[in-house]
């Protein structure tokens, strides 16, 4: 279905390891048009997740859901810090820029391939929550929303995001 937003949801959660980067290259004296296009791209991907779920929000309509089972997933943020620290790891190391380049096509074409991804560091931020939900044909999702589920019989009406993601 849209596969297309998954993925870019999911890279768009590595955007701020690029100002982390850049914050490096800054900090190394090397003010250069890479250290500009860093931040540049970076900030663009700090704000795509928001507008994917905008455009959601608006142009997808509501389904009727019941949930049978609801755990939170907001454990995996711990992937993405880890992520945000590579930049420094990489200046330390001499990890050069096309290297940097095909390890985020790799991670892209992965994200393609899997089902579910992990919390948005972002929007984690921006008090979203991420969870793992099991329909009642045993279906599992990912749900996005703003609210605090300690029930899955919370859950009740939701919008589709792709074909394993969902957004309240």
């Amino acid at each position: 279905m849209r596969n297309w937003l998954k993925t870019i949801l999911f890279v768009s959660a590595f955007s701020p390891t690029l100002l982390v980067l850049a914050g490096v290259r800054y900090y190394s004296g090397m003010v250069d048009a890479l250290l500009y296009q860093l931040i540049v791209i970076s900030l663009i991907g700090i704000t795509l997740p928001f507008l994917i779920l905008s455009w959601v929000k608006g142009q997808t309509e509501s389904l009727n859901f019941t949930a049978k089972k609801v755990e939170s997933a907001d454990y995996y943020l711990l992937v993405f810090l880890g992520s945000y620290a590579s930049p420094i790891i990489m200046k330390i190391a001499e990890i050069d820029f096309g290297l940097m380049l095909l390890t985020v096509g790799v991670i892209f074409l992965v994200a393609w391939v899997v089902s579910n991804i992990p919390s948005h560091p972002v929007l984690y931020l921006a008090k979203f929550r991420f969870y793992k939900i099991e329909s009642e044909s045993g279906m599992v999702y990912t749900l996005i929303t703003r609210r605090e589920i300690r029930s899955p019989k919370n859950i009740t009406v939701v919008k589709q995001i792709s074909n394993s993601m969902l957004m309240e």
